[in-house]
C-alpha cells in the first residue's frame, strides 16, 4: 500500500478505565496495523509528534516521507554543480607589474583543465578574460594563455587575482565567423553515499489483572466520519516508547560498517548488528557551526549559507530547526532584539497583547520568522534535547541540559515529489507486531478451560515489536546544525 499523508485532524486522545459499548476485537489497534499499517504508522506519528515526544517520526512517516526498499543497504549519488570557481595552482608565468595590459596575452596555472580556448572566464575581482588557446600541461598544472576582452589599452590584470588560491569561473564561450569548435561542456560525477537498516525491537508484558485500562484514539476525517480505535493504556505507554526509541536512532545512530565493509558489533547468537547513520552523522560537516550567544544575524548569515544548497530542492527555503526549549527561548530573544533594533514597536493588536485597561497580558512567542530572500524558519521543540536522563552537560548558568540550546536545522524541500529528508524502511520488515498469550490475550480472552492452547504459562501476555528502518539525508549539504559553545 503506498503511503500517504493521513488526515489526522482533529485527533483525540482519551483514557478510559474499561472499554466502552461498541469497542469491538476488529477496532483494536493491532488490527489497524494488520489492515493498514502505513496508515496507522502516520497516525501513530502524527499523535506523538504532535505532543513534541516523536518530531522526526512526524515530520517523515507521520506525513508520509516514506521509501521503501528491498535490502538493508542503500544507496544515492549527491550531484555536485557543473558549474565552479576554479583556484590558480601556482604562481603566473613570467612576472609582470601589468599583466595583459595593451591587450597583450599573459599565463596562469590552473591545477585542472576545466577550461577550454574560447571560454570567457571571470576573476575574483569581475575582470574579463578569454582564453586564446587550449591549455597544455606542465608538471602537475595546466597552463592557460589569456588575454582581457576590455578594449582599452590602458587595462591590466590585477596581480592579486592571478595568485595562487584566486579563482575564475566561466560566463561563457565566445568564437569567430567560420570558427572550427565552440567552448565544451562541463559533466561532474557524481558522489556515491550509502546507509544501511537498523533493525529495533522492543517487547513488553502486561499482568492479567492490570489489563484493564484503555487508550481510545479517536479521529475525524476531513469529510466528518469519525473513527474510534482502542488498546491497552500498557500498549499505548509500551507504543510511546517505541516510536521515541525510533526517533532517537533516527538522530543519533552512527554508521558501524570499517572501511572494509565490516561489522565487528554482534548480538547474543554473535551474528552482526548493524546501525545505519543517523541524522546528526548524515549532515555536512561544513555545516556545523557554534555560537555563544544567538543572534538574529547568526541565523540569517547561517540560512542564507544553506540556501545556495537548498537551491537544488526546487528553491524551497522553508527550514524547520529541532531544538529543546532553552532553544526555543533563545529563538524568540533573538527575534525580539531584531525587533528592538530595527525599532519595532510591539502594540494592542490581538496577538502580544490581549485584555483591556488594567487586565493586560502580554502573551506569545516566535515560533516562525521570514529571513530575506524567502527563507523561513520554524522552531520545533524537539525533547530529546531537553531529556535530562540523556543530556547531562548542564549549562553553567541555566542549569539546564546544554544540548537543549542545539538547533538541528533541517531543509525538508521536494523535488521530484520527494521530499529531502525521508524515513526509509525495509519491504514487509517496517512495524512488525505479535502477541504471545498467556492467561489471557490482548483483547481480554481469559482463558477458562483445558482445551485453551497458549504459547506462554505467563499469567498475562506478551507484545513484540520490530522494524528494520533508517533515515535518508538527500543532500546533507543543505541541513546544519548550530550548537552552544561556552568558550
Amino acid at each position: 500500500m503506498a503511503m500517504e499523508q493521513t488526515a489526522v485532524s482533529p485527533l483525540q486522545l482519551y483514557q478510559l478505565r474499561r472499554l466502552p459499548v461498541g469497542m469491538t476485537e476488529s477496532s483494536h489497534l493491532s488490527n489497524a496495523y494488520l489492515t493498514e499499517p502505513e496508515k496507522m504508522d502516520s497516525v501513530l506519528a502524527y499523535a506523538f509528534g504532535t505532543q513534541n515526544k516523536t518530531v522526526l517520526s512526524m515530520l517523515t512517516g507521520g506525513i508520509g516521507n516514506t521509501k521503501t526498499i528491498e535490502n538493508r543497504e542503500y544507496k544515492w549519488d549527491l550531484h555536485g554543480m557543473n558549474e565552479q570557481s576554479v583556484p590558480i595552482s601556482s604562481d603566473p608565468v613570467g612576472s609582470s607589474a601589468t599583466p595583459g595590459i595593451g591587450g597583450t596575452p599573459f599565463k596562469v596555472k590552473f591545477g585542472d583543465k576545466f577550461f577550454q580556448v574560447t571560454d570567457n572566464l571571470v576573476s575574483d575581482s569581475g575582470t574579463l578574460v578569454r582564453v586564446q588557446a587550449e591549455p597544455y600541461p606542465e608538471g602537475s598544472d595546466w597552463v592557460y594563455e589569456l588575454v582581457l576582452t576590455d578594449p582599452d589599452a590602458t587595462k591590466f590584470m590585477d596581480p592579486a587575482d592571478i595568485a595562487p588560491g584566486a579563482r575564475f569561473s566561466k560566463d561563457f564561450s565566445s568564437v569567430e565567423e567560420f570558427s572550427i569548435k565552440g567552448g565544451g561542456t562541463n559533466f561532474t560525477a557524481p558522489m556515491t553515499l550509502t546507509n544501511q537498516l537498523t533493525t529495533l525491537r522492543k517487547h513488553y508484558t502486561v499482568t492479567r489483572s492490570a489489563a484493564t485500562d484503555v487508550m481510545v484514539i479517536e479521529m475525524t476525517a476531513d469529510d466528518g466520519q469519525k473513527t474510534r480505535l482502542w488498546t491497552k493504556l500498557a500498549e499505548w505507554t509500551a507504543i510511546a516508547q517505541w516510536y521515541k526509541e525510533i526517533d532517537r536512532a533516527m538522530l543519533y545512530s552512527i554508521y558501524n560498517k570499517d572501511p572494509k565493509g565490516v561489522v565487528t558489533l554482534q548480538g547474543e547468537n554473535k551474528r552482526p548488528v548493524f546501525h545505519g547513520a543517523g541524522l546528526r552523522q548524515q549532515i555536512s560537516p561544513a555545516n556545523v557551526r557554534y555560537y555563544s550567544s544567538l543572534t538574529y544575524s547568526i541565523l540569517d548569515n547561517f540560512l542564507l549559507d544553506l540556501s545556495y544548497s537548498a537551491n537544488r530542492w526546487g528553491g524551497d527555503h522553508k527550514f524547520v530547526a529541532l531544538t529543546g526549549k532553552m532553544g526555543m527561548r533563545e529563538f524568540h530573544r533573538a527575534v525580539v532584539a531584531e525587533q528592538n533594533a530595527q525599532g519595532v514597536t510591539v502594540t494592542d493588536n490581538g496577538t502580544f497583547i490581549s485584555g483591556t485597561g488594567q487586565e493586560l497580558t502580554f502573551q506569545g512567542q516566535f515560533t516562525t520568522v521570514k529571513f530575506l530572500n524567502g527563507i523561513e524558519l520554524t522552531v520545533k521543540e524537539f525533547s530529546e534535547y531537553d531529556d535530562i536522563v540523556r543530556n547531562r552537560q548542564l549549562h553553567p548558568v541555566s542549569k539546564k541540559p546544554l544540548e537543549s540550546y542545539r538547533f538541528t536545522i533541517l531543509n525538508f524541500g521536494r523535488k521530484n515529489g520527494q521530499s529531502n529528508i525521508r524515513k526509509v524502511v525495509k519491504k514487509n520488515s517496517d512495524n512488525a507486531m505479535w502477541h504471545v498469550a498467556g492467561s489471557t490475550t490482548p483483547f481480554g480472552d481469559v482463558a477458562k478451560s483445558v482445551s485453551t492452547m497458549r504459547s506462554s504459562g505467563i499469567d498475562g501476555y506478551q507484545v513484540h515489536m520490530l522494524t528494520e528502518c533508517g533515515v535518508q539525508l538527500e543532500d546533507p549539504t543543505s541541513s546544519g546544525e548550530l550548537i552552544m559553545r561556552l568558550n
